[in-house]
């Protein structure tokens, strides 16, 4: 599959093949496209960990003996 980089792409390709980091176009691109996997499994565990705040705050009710959030706070301001 033929590529066409930018003038300014072409030259950071070569400057990094150039310092010894890649050894290739394939291998820049192959860290590129992990980078963005990594990245999408990195927002998808963000996404499902306030997906369960806000799961918990509906439900408002902690685990030892059904105390309510509301019912936490009003018992510290006592």
């Amino acid at each position: 599959m033929p590529i066409q980089l930018s003038p300014e792409s072409e030259r950071l390709v070569e400057q990094e093949i150039a310092s010894g980091r890649f050894q290739s176009v394939d291998e820049i691109i192959q860290q590129g496209v992990r980078a963005q996997d990594d990245e999408a499994e990195r927002w998808r565990k963000h996404r499902q960990a306030i997906a369960s705040i806000r799961d918990f705050a509906r439900n408002k009710a902690l685990p030892l003996n059904g105390i309510t959030i509301k019912e936490l706070i009003e018992e510290g301001r006592l």
